[in-house]
């Protein structure tokens, strides 16, 4: 594989046979949504994007449905980069000043986009490195990197800010955690809404298959999920951004992460199909291979 003058891969095909088909569109990556919600608002540009241009303190779970079949139609789908140039245009009006800092943001600003496409890019991998008994070994997670800086590419946005390898990636990644990543108030609202006693209404648009809308929406079930999906979304954080962020997090809630992790990673396989893909990667199983898997 051709690698440019900055040893970015070049070009590559994504499809059944890749890893990144493999792990982007799981049922599991449900799991890591809190996380990657925390992660985005916690960059100033994306908080205060989703502050000015969004209806996020009133409904904020629906960028998340809006906003995630898309981007992994940007893996799955046959015009796939037309998908990507969908998303990335959709982008195009987000700008303004970041909260009370002054700073100028746009949504397409590539160091941005790129942040956004990171917190997916690492999603990836922690759907198998907790919630799946496979391990990924040295080789399979630098392809997985290269693969999605494929996904990346299919937005059209300038590639200027990719690092061109898995150990860059992760150093790029920590210095913004350490260094560019804060607690606004996009993040503060997520993370109170992690402490109540119910998670918020999907009102029948969870992905997942119709007859389980109505179950999802149960105020019973929805008592019942809002500790572990708590435990899961703050756990799921890198340390280093719980520990600098002054996120509480004990012994006892590692524990009981543990123990949903080792449950979710030895008992997905038993769920029927319908529930262990995403929608949208089901669609693109089934038209490249006549099945999903």
């Amino acid at each position: 594989m051709r690698s440019d003058e900055r040893g970015i891969p070049g070009r590559i095909d994504l499809g059944p046979d890749s890893l990144l088909w493999r792990w982007a569109g799981a049922g599991r990556i449900a799991y890591l949504g809190g996380t990657i919600g925390l992660l985005q608002t916690m960059h100033p540009a994306v908080g205060a994007g989703l502050v000015e241009h969004s209806d996020f303190f009133d409904d904020p779970v629906d960028r998340v449905f809006r906003s995630l079949p898309s981007i992994l139609g940007v893996v799955y789908d046959e015009q796939a980069e037309g998908t990507g140039h969908w998303v990335r245009d959709a982008h195009r009006s987000i700008r303004g000043n970041d909260d009370g800092q002054g700073n100028r943001y746009h949504a397409l600003d590539p160091e941005t986009f790129w942040w956004a496409h990171a917190t997916f890019q690492f999603m990836v991998e922690q759907v198998a490195d907790r919630f799946d008994r496979h391990r990924l070994t040295r080789t399979q997670r630098e392809q997985l990197y290269r693969e999605g800086i494929e996904w990346y590419r299919r937005y059209g946005v300038s590639d200027r800010p990719v690092p061109p390898t898995r150990d860059a990636f992760e150093e790029k990644w920590n210095h913004i955690c350490d260094t560019v990543l804060e607690r606004n108030a996009a993040t503060e609202f997520v993370l109170d809404s992690l402490h109540q006693p119910l998670l918020p209404a999907f009102d029948g648009r969870a992905p997942l298959p119709p007859q389980l809308h109505r179950l999802a929406d149960a105020r019973l079930v929805r008592r019942a999920l809002s500790r572990p999906a708590r435990l899961v979304a703050i756990g799921g954080l890198p340390a280093r951004v719980r520990d600098r962020l002054r996120i509480p997090w004990s012994r006892t809630d590692q524990l009981q992460l543990d123990i949903i992790e080792w449950v979710v990673a030895r008992t997905h396989r038993f769920a029927p199909a319908s529930m262990r893909w995403q929608p949208r990667a089901a669609e693109g199983w089934r038209r490249t291979t006549g099945a999903v898997p």
